[in-house]
């Protein structure tokens, strides 16, 4: 896939991913239904496996980059990025689910900066904490899940933190099959 074609495809699918349908956007005296999760390029960030997220970026036509450091993972979202955040920084746990996101990028465009907030404000509606001023502003929605998004778009360094509070953590359960070792003769 050629390097002008990527970044066109990545402000496509995210604008996919995280738009309403045209019944919801359509001004009518019913209420709007707003996310109730934290979602990432269409994926529930709660239990989200670093599997499951680097599928959906690869199909993206993303590929990471070494970080050189155990438990992150980082990827470029192209010259032009989404909505001009360029840099996806994923943290994760020793059982391989992530615990943050950091979507980043210096935003020289007001209009992509503002187009960036008006979609989160879309999305999840009035933040739990901040404010949000025309897609400007330093916000925080906190669900119920234990998952958060932190929003800081007050200069052109932009970022958005998806956060898992509590990971899935994968452990042993400390009990032993008989039955499954007497089978397996």
């Amino acid at each position: 896939m050629s390097r002008k074609v990527a970044p066109v495809l990545l402000v496509f699918a995210l604008v996919l991913l995280v738009s309403r349908p045209a019944s919801v956007m359509a001004e009518t005296n019913e209420s709007i239904a707003l996310s109730d999760a934290a979602e990432l390029f269409g994926l529930p960030v709660k239990g989200l496996a670093l599997s499951q997220l680097e599928s959906r970026l690869e199909s993206m036509g993303l590929q990471s980059y070494p970080s050189y450091k155990p438990g992150v993972v980082s990827y470029s979202l192209g010259p032009e990025g989404i909505l001009g955040v360029t840099n996806a920084t994923i943290h994760f746990n020793s059982s391989k689910y992530v615990r943050q996101v950091l979507l980043s990028g210096v935003v020289e465009s007001n209009e992509k900066r503002k187009n960036l907030g008006e979609l989160l404000g879309r999305k999840y509606g009035p933040p739990s904490e901040g404010f949000l001023n025309g897609g400007l502003g330093r916000s925080k929605w906190s669900f119920r899940d234990g998952t958060t998004i932190d929003f800081r778009n007050t200069t052109y360094d932009v970022s958005v933190l998806y956060v898992d509070e509590q990971p899935k953590v994968i452990s042993r359960s400390g009990k032993i099959d008989v039955e499954a070792l007497s089978n397996k003769k």
